[in-house]
């Protein structure tokens, strides 16, 4: 059984390795493929582009099959980051023009990139083809803007009489949306501003929009949030988030959402200046433009800023007919409990008696429901816990509040059921929940004593001797287990030191009184397992890790200059160790590594850290 259980230890562990080397390899990187058209005519021509985002190296790109289609052009490489509430999102993209050959639907694949030593896969692009309605190819390979590859940076370029401030309006703006536009007082609305831009720019948001007349959470942080892209009239836009909040109306009436404001420097081609000397220096244009060397004469920088367009949300007042005396503002869908920590009460003690109100609205205004508190029974202000999801619509969760009650008189006592009354949107109507009545037992102090003094002394003294039982029992415990420990260290002392060759086979030891014996390899946790009986944690880990380098550097006899954790995985490999033994040597290392730096240590896992460690080596010793 104890074999099994280390084998189910072995494949779960194996698993977490795997997770944990995905989750960490993968980071934020994403690869995105896009078109800048769905439906072309056979003449026209088509851009395609594949994002890599935030990369740290990318090793190799291999693009899709372009079978049906002549490239034009391509591949371009480009990079350019974006800078949105501090936070850089950079991105590095490969751009092709084709033309494809023939009327009908087509699906390109099979594009991938290595980013940071890990393969990523492009999504398929899809697109049709429809019959031309003339022969008459529009796509011209002269002048100026084939130079500048038109299809490729027709979003860069400005071109001679061009309005830049127009070009900048049609294809960098902030988008605010709102998943309601009618809403009763205390009912969510969920605002989302996001920036769309097609141009080489850095943006800061210079002033987010404030609310107010609400109450206002905010369910995602736009610092962690990727980029995204969308397409909107024909176009794709890199999208980023600026804020997304869930927002409780306070009042009724049209409430405004202010604008958010943005800063941007963006950068242009200069046509005139690319074709300057008939475009001798187009090539080191090209070059400056997509290393974002904007010193370049021929880069035209244009800062400006843009705000979004203000929004309006209409708010109804809640109904004054039917509205509940227990109701107190809570918007949503809700339910109430009541309980009591113990029903017998002795005067001179106190009880708790909780009320609970689950399920999903607007918890930020809900206070504390009236309890009818009986003559006899004095209660005290409550205190209030809450466990709340405030990323969802609407935020769910409960609110405990927590009375403390204490008898006037003894005999039973009765406390009438607490209401709590909301409004449900969902059926534009009022509902009251209500608890079921509580009753307590309120007793004397003589009797309480009599009843319980006796019982709780007998009970403190039964535990007073177990406890010492037990104190007693641990001790001589560990004193047996020092003792057996120190006298096998002081027999192991006496062994001259062995050592095991890289292939398992006995090596020679030096020559003692009794000449030349077969080579023993000693315990090499022995240190490890005296730290865990005296439950030293740092200790444990710190000589857990020495045991298993000491051990790996003589087993697989590596020289100390080279003893790392590659050249330990690398040679297990070679020696035919599968991928179990591989992840148990790497998560002991990380676990001794994290414990350096964690000053609590979980005692509990030790022991099956030990076990683990002891599994590894004992497989690695059997293995011919």
């Amino acid at each position: 059984m104890n074999r099994i259980g280390k084998y189910l230890l072995q494949v779960a562990l194996l698993l977490f390795v795997f997770c944990l080397t995905a989750r960490d390899s993968s980071g934020q990187v994403k690869a995105i493929a896009s078109a800048n058209k769905n439906i072309v005519l056979q003449d026209e021509l088509i851009k395609l582009q594949f994002n890599i985002e935030n990369a740290d190296e990318v090793q190799q790109f291999v693009p899709p099959s372009f079978k049906g289609c002549k490239v034009i052009e391509g591949p371009q490489h480009t990079t350019g980051a974006s800078v949105i509430n501090g936070v850089v999102n950079s991105y590095v993209s490969f751009v092709y023009v084709i033309q494809p050959e023939a009327p009908g639907n087509y699906s390109l694949s099979g594009a991938s990139a290595k980013v940071n030593n890990r393969r990523f896969i492009f999504n398929t692009i899809r697109f049709r083809v429809d019959h031309a309605k003339h022969n008459n190819n529009h796509y011209s390979f002269q002048g100026y803007d084939d130079v500048l590859r038109q299809d490729l940076y027709s979003d860069y370029i400005l071109r001679k009489g061009e309005d830049i401030h127009s070009k900048i309006r049609q294809n960098l703006f902030i988008k605010v949306d709102v998943n309601k536009n009618h809403c009763y007082e205390g009912e969510p609305v969920v605002a989302t501003y996001k920036l769309y831009t097609r141009l080489r720019s850095e943006s800061k948001v210079s002033k987010r929009p404030s609310f107010n007349g609400f109450s206002v959470y905010d369910i995602v942080d736009p610092s962690s949030a990727p980029s995204t892209i969308e397409t909107l009239n024909g176009k794709d836009f890199n999208v980023y988030l600026i804020r997304k909040a869930q927002l409780f109306p306070l009042q009724s009436g049209i409430l405004e959402l202010d604008p958010a404001e943005v800063e941007n420097s963006i950068s242009f081609l200069s046509a005139e200046k690319a074709m300057k000397d008939r475009g001798e220096h187009l090539p080191e244009l090209l070059r400056s433009f997509e290393s974002d060397d904007i010193s370049h004469e021929g880069i035209v920088t244009e800062n400006v800023n843009i705000k979004s367009n203000p929004l309006a949300v209409t708010v109804k007042a809640l109904p004054a007919s039917a509205r509940p005396e227990s109701f107190n503002g809570a918007v949503g869908n809700f339910s109430i409990e009541a309980t009591v920590n113990k029903k017998e009460i002795a005067l001179n003690d106190a009880a708790l008696l909780r009320v609970i109100v689950k399920g999903e609205g607007n918890f930020g205004i809900i206070n504390a429901p009236a309890v009818h508190w009986p003559k006899d029974i004095e209660a005290y202000e409550p205190e209030i816990n809450e466990d709340i999801l405030k990323t969802v619509v609407p935020m769910q969760g409960y609110k405990t509040f927590a009375f403390t009650i204490t008898p006037k008189r003894t005999g039973k006592i009765k406390i009438a059921p607490v209401e709590f009354s909301y409004f449900d949107p969902q059926v534009d109507r009022y509902k009251t929940a209500k608890t079921d009545s509580i009753f307590i037992n309120a007793v004397s102090v003589a009797k309480n004593n009599i009843y319980n003094g006796s019982a709780v002394a007998e009970n403190d003294e039964v535990r007073t001797k177990t406890s010492r039982a037990w104190v007693m029992g641990i001790a001589v415990l560990l004193l047996a287990l020092f003792g057996f420990f120190l006298v096998r260290y002081i027999r192991t002392a006496g062994v001259p030191a062995a050592r095991v060759i890289g292939d398992g086979s006995a090596g020679t030891v030096a020559d003692n009184e009794e000449g030349t014996q077969p080579a023993v390899l000693s315990n090499p946790l022995f240190r490890t397992r005296l730290m865990l009986v005296q439950q030293n944690g740092q200790g444990f880990y710190s000589e857990l890790g020495k045991a298993l380098w000491n051990y790996m550097g003589e087993k697989l006899q590596i020289p100390g200059t080279h003893l790392n954790k590659k050249t330990i995985e690398q040679q297990l490999r070679i020696k035919g160790f599968d991928d179990i033994i591989i992840s148990q040597f790497q998560l002991l290392i990380q676990q001794c590594e994290v414990a350096l730096y964690t000053p609590v240590i979980n005692e509990t896992e030790m022991q099956s850290v030990y076990d683990l460690a002891e599994d590894l080596l004992d497989n690695i010793s059997r293995h011919p």
